[in-house]
């Protein structure tokens, strides 16, 4: 396999994660079951008896790593059906010496006490279309998710309403920014699932913005251990904000935020940013079957480390074993998990149905089926970064994407085929470093890794997984962006 081919399979995973990052700021919901604990207030305990009559746009510059990538705008107003929270925002992320831009918006029915009666969602990248839809009715919250080529549903119930992220700076300020710490549940349509959120108000600050010198109050949110800072003004505007991975936002006027400089796809790449760095050299990255490795800035407790080809040696310090040439056997208990369809993976469509017999043909060994399965999807999805939320149905008709795209269709296809499989993520080595990466794992004797995306039956031992699963984990990620450092401590002779 040509170093092109290799070079273009690695997968946007990172970028991906941004742009939720970017979208996650008005994209979860907060679930308001039980607010108020012996150490917090309750920010939904706010004056529903008066309308507020105020009305905003509020625009803001977006750049990471010094650059500016793009703009977001929020704005607040009245009408006939209560109040109305809108969302847009364009980024544009250069990727392998190509520039994505995504498109990323949200639109918000509030009632009096701002909880949701209605909204939805929309992120366009290239190729690759996202919707979501929520509504509120008898303490139920239904949500619908499509993309171009499919369509799922889900209820949850919410019996003291539902609220969005965008409305905590507005709860803050008519609360008058009481200090304390917060712990809201939180319901997130990337992952389909409760989560919860911190919020921590401190004092004032002084910042120097777009708009001149603003007093704001700094706001701290923390969701799944992922923090993010903000300095909101006293009517409840957003003058700053920085993410989890460098992404920060920043106060501005429209004309501002609207003039988007060039950028030099050749110049700063969001994937050679982030790579992890690494002490030490892999000859021939993708045939060793063996490799020791010792790593640091990750908790083990919170990563999903041992599997059957991959064990952790010792914890402190970290030192982890990737062994795919020697698979540990296994014995799984319940298969249903790893059979199982969910809404990015339509293990049960008839056209992932069709597509996988057609693949396996007659064959009824489960190795060879997954040879079959794998080599398909390396020969038919071109190669490209998509910055996406990968549908098997959707790769399998546009046929384009990275790792992310390879991996959702293969594991549909696998699962269809009634092979139990899941997906790891973590780094793979190219080039000298580490980049984030994504890769299937089947079960036969053992949990057995295999990539699609660079066309191997077995996955070479540069493969290390952090944690395992769908989207949902992938935000998990960035808890050790920037922060994880790998030593090389045995090449395969010596092991």
């Amino acid at each position: 396999m040509s170093g092109g081919i290799l070079g273009k399979g690695l997968g946007s995973k990172v970028s991906t994660l941004l742009a939720a990052i970017l979208w996650g700021g008005s994209m979860f919901l907060i679930y308001n079951k039980n607010y108020a604990t012996s150490k917090s207030n309750d920010l939904s305990d706010v004056p529903i008896d008066t309308p507020l009559t105020r009305e905003f746009q509020n625009w803001m510059n977006v750049s990471m790593g010094g650059s500016k990538i793009g703009y977001t705008m929020q704005s607040f107003s009245n009408s006939p059906l209560g109040y109305v929270l809108k969302d847009y925002s364009l980024i544009r992320i250069p990727l392998g010496g190509s520039v994505k831009e995504i498109y990323l918006d949200s639109y918000a029915v509030l009632n009096l006490d701002f909880s949701i009666k209605n909204f939805t969602f929309g992120l366009v990248s290239g190729d690759y279309t996202t919707d979501v839809f929520g509504e509120v009715r008898d303490n139920k919250l239904g949500v619908k998710i499509k993309s171009q080529n499919s369509e799922s549903e889900s209820s949850y119930p919410v019996p003291k309403g539902v609220y969005m992220p965008g409305v905590i700076p507005l709860l803050s300020s008519l609360r008058g920014f009481p200090k304390g710490e917060f712990a809201l549940p939180t319901f997130d349509p990337f992952s389909l699932a409760l989560n919860e959120v911190q919020v921590s108000i401190d004092s004032e600050e002084e910042l120097n913005t777009d708009n001149g010198k603003q007093v704001a109050h700094r706001q701290r949110i923390t969701v799944s251990g992922l923090s993010s800072t903000m300095w909101v003004d006293a009517t409840g505007h957003v003058l700053r904000e920085e993410e989890t991975g460098g992404m920060l936002m920043e106060v501005t006027s429209r004309e501002k935020a609207l003039d988007i400089p060039e950028v030099n796809p050749s110049g700063h790449d969001i994937l050679s940013e982030l790579a992890v760095t690494c002490q030490g050299k892999i000859d021939d990255p993708r045939n060793i079957r063996d490799l020791r490795l010792q790593i640091e800035g990750v908790d083990p407790g919170l990563f999903n480390l041992s599997d059957d080809f991959q064990t952790v040696v010792s914890t402190n310090p970290l030192i982890v074993e990737i062994h795919t040439g020697r698979i540990d056997s296994s014995v799984l208990a319940d298969k249903a998990p790893f059979l199982a369809a969910d809404p990015f993976l339509q293990v049960t469509d008839p056209r992932i149905v069709d597509t996988s017999s057609k693949i396996v043909g007659s064959e009824t060994s489960p190795a060879v089926e997954t040879e079959k399965l794998g080599r398909w999807v390396f020969e038919s999805v071109k190669k490209d970064y998509a910055v996406s939320l990968p549908s098997a149905v959707d790769v399998l008709t546009v046929k384009k994407g990275d790792c992310n795209e390879h991996t959702a269709l293969f594991t549909a296809l696998a699962r269809a085929a009634g092979i139990p499989t899941k997906m790891c993520i973590g780094l793979v080595f190219k080039d000298g470093i580490f980049y984030y990466h994504a890769w299937p794992a089947v079960h036969l004797a053992g949990w057995t890794p295999i990539d699609p995306t660079f066309g191997q039956d077995r996955a070479d031992a540069t493969h290390l997984k952090l944690i395992e699963g769908g989207f949902e984990r992938q935000a998990d990620l960035m808890r050790v962006v920037g922060k994880i450092k790998i030593t090389i401590l045995a090449s395969p002779k010596d092991l």
